[in-house]
């Protein structure tokens, strides 16, 4: 493939550009180290430096080469990520992957922060949820790793660039609750995923790279809010506003409900009203119809209503309790009797096996021969004749007693179950009678009430309307309340447009910078989004004015940095961009303005990395700028010099 011409870098200005002129970018990686272990050389070692730093696998250019991708250039991308405090470095399957082959490697940075250095260590084999992840100011990142690694987290980094980089964005960023995570939201801007593939400037972490960087749970709309945050065109007084006008806005939502809610039953009582009593034709007449109507049927009823009910009711209940204690007696008379006559039955029947013996026994003791031994019985024998006489008549007279206890008794039994059947006949008839009254006294007390009910409901039908009239009254204060905060917003929004006019000037520098034959671009800040546009006259596809609003939208917020205008550190990554869509020419016009930057100041103000599978121009490919090249084949150079 022949070399593009080399761009006429004269025929745009950018001399309306005017970058502060320090000692460097305020955050910028230094170097990239990756170890297989940690008692050996490093597998890796990657100098990198301020200004353009390409990353370079060439795409082969005949059958059988080996292609451009594969090598490890995202892997690299998400390695800076990682050692900038991003919890993740790859997913799931390739953290695997590295660590089965590679289970006690490691990965360090140093990192330049505000002119000091940071050293980052942190494990990607076998340990890396056990491992400790470090990073530690000033000292050697050889010796950090050879030695006891202190203050085992990530925190210190990320909570020092947070305080010193963006200071007033990182209190108010969405979903956020901490400095941590307030850094990792504008990481993931500043270093967004391939698999984004620069379709929005708000899309930057793709669900497939399973990064756990916060930006993942965010809405589009917070998104929104940490850009505008971090370019300063979002003002304290305007999040007040808004979050006061949305306050508004949920009050007049709720006491919209609450006025539907008490319509709804306005109309149910009137459709209920009307089904009862009828319509005399009129809205406005209906109430005082209703009420009419309603305060006769419920006079009606109380005339209908029997005055004496409750005094009958009393009068039966106590029937029925009368009746009712006296059949309980009656049963428990029974119940003894029942229990007490196979105690007389024994008693009897025992008195009655006793008496023939006890009959012999006298008869014989008065037989004056002994039938044993046939001689005259004795005279003190008498006695004893005596006490068998006595003892016979004795248990004649029980029997004769028991005989007329059973006799009483059986009486009684047929007696009283002769009146509990009785009873229970009036008892039913008093229930039976108590039931009915207590029917209609119910029927009576509910058409009573229906018909109070009615009175009750034509009452307040008119309150409805007031009710009604309360809630409306609440939603339209709540509405202008929510409206005056909006115009609030908005002025406080617009008077943010001076830093968003300088950020649409810069737009359109890039754009003019990488479109040849000419274009336009400019940014427009509305309250639903921040939105880059771009006219221009070619034929560049649909998808390549997407990528090219993305990246010129970043290039421009890094110019804005360089400038000293927002809380971004002046570091960007970017993987890969399209060169398919971009086309070549302005393809290579992205690494040309980036070295164009290089010259604006003695030192660059700024760190670009990009990677690319297409060869960047011809004069930038090799050192400085070039700080490494990959490949997918042979093994050794990958990034892991191996085969994963």
């Amino acid at each position: 493939m022949p070399n593009p011409p080399q761009p006429d870098l004269f025929a745009v200005s950018l001399d309306g550009f005017v970058p502060l002129n320090g000692n460097g970018p305020r955050l910028w990686v230094r170097r990239l180290v990756i170890w297989e272990k940690r008692d050996k050389s490093p597998l890796r070692d990657i100098a990198l430096r301020t200004g353009l730093n390409i990353v370079w696998s060439p795409d082969g250019d005949a059958a059988g080469s080996p292609m451009g991708h594969g090598g490890g250039k995202t892997s690299f991308c998400r390695l800076i990520r990682y050692c900038l405090g991003e919890e993740s470095f790859g997913t799931d399957a390739q953290r695997q992957r590295i660590a089965n082959a590679m289970p006690d490697a490691h990965v360090g940075a140093e990192v330049m922060l505000d002119g000091e250095l940071w050293n980052v260590i942190r494990p990607i084999g076998a340990g890396t949820s056990l491992g400790s992840h470090c990073a530690v100011k000033g000292g050697s990142l050889d010796t950090l790793l050879q030695g006891e690694i202190p203050n085992p987290t990530m925190t210190p980094l990320r909570q020092a660039i947070a305080n010193a980089i963006m200071p007033t964005a990182a209190l108010h960023m969405p979903s956020t609750s901490s400095l941590d995570q307030a850094w990792e939201a504008a990481l993931a801007w500043m270093t967004r995923d391939q698999e984004c593939r620069l379709i929005d400037i708000l899309e930057w972490r793709a669900p497939e790279t399973q990064s756990r960087s916060p930006s993942r749970n965010m809405s589009k709309p917070d998104r929104l809010k940490v850009v505008r945050l971090l370019i300063k065109a979002l003002q304290q007084d305007e999040i007040d506003a808004t979050q006061r006008a949305q306050g508004h806005k949920r009050r007049a939502d709720e006491a919209t409900q609450r006025k539907q809610r008490v319509e709804w039953l306005r109309d149910d009582v009137a459709r209920n009203l009307k089904e009862m009593f009828g319509d005399d034709g009129g809205d406005d007449a209906a109430p005082e119809f209703w009420s009419s109507k309603a305060k006769a049927a419920a006079s009606a009823e109380k005339l209908r209503a029997d005055p004496q009910i409750e005094k009958k009711l009393t009068e039966a209940r106590e029937l029925v309790e009368t009746e009712d204690g006296e059949l309980r007696k009656i049963e428990k008379r029974l119940s003894e009797i029942d229990g007490a006559l196979p105690e007389v039955e024994g008693n009897l029947r025992l008195l009655e096996s006793q008496i023939p013996r006890q009959t012999l026994k006298a008869q014989d003791a008065t037989d004056p021969i002994c039938p044993t031994c046939l001689r005259p019985v004795p005279p003190e024998a008498q006695a004893i004749i005596d006490q068998l006489t006595a003892a016979l008549a004795a248990s004649v007279k029980d029997k004769t007693d028991m005989e007329k206890r059973r006799t009483g008794m059986l009486a009684e039994q047929n007696s009283a179950r002769a009146n509990a059947a009785l009873l229970r006949q009036q008892l039913d008839g008093a229930k039976s009678a108590l039931a009915a009254l207590e029917r209609d006294a119910k029927a009576s007390a509910d058409a009573l009430a229906s018909a109070t009910g009615y009175v009750t409901l034509t009452s307040r039908y008119p309150e409805y309307l007031t009710e009604i009239r309360r809630h409306e009254a609440d939603m339209q204060r709540e509405l202008a309340a929510e409206d005056a905060e909006r115009r609030k917003a908005t002025e406080v929004r617009n008077s943010a447009q001076t830093i968003v006019q300088r950020l649409s000037d810069l737009f359109h520098m890039t754009i003019q910078f990488l479109v040849p034959n000419g274009a336009e671009g400019r940014v427009l800040l509305t309250e639903s989004g921040i939105q880059p546009m771009i006219g221009l006259h070619g034929d560049l596809t649909t998808a390549a004015v997407d990528s090219l609003k993305v990246v010129a939208f970043d290039l421009a917020t890094l110019l804005l940095t360089m400038e000293g205008k927002t809380e971004l550190p002046g570091f960007w990554l970017h993987d890969s961009p399209r060169e398919a869509d971009l086309g070549l020419v302005l393809y290579h016009r992205l690494f040309e303005l980036a070295h164009w930057l290089e010259g604006r100041t003695d030192t660059p103000q700024f760190q670009y990395i990009v990677t690319t599978t297409t060869a960047p121009p011809e004069r930038l490919r090799g050192s400085p700028w070039q700080i490494l090249e990959l490949s997918s084949a042979p093994a050794e150079m990958r990034l892991f010099e191996r085969d994963l």
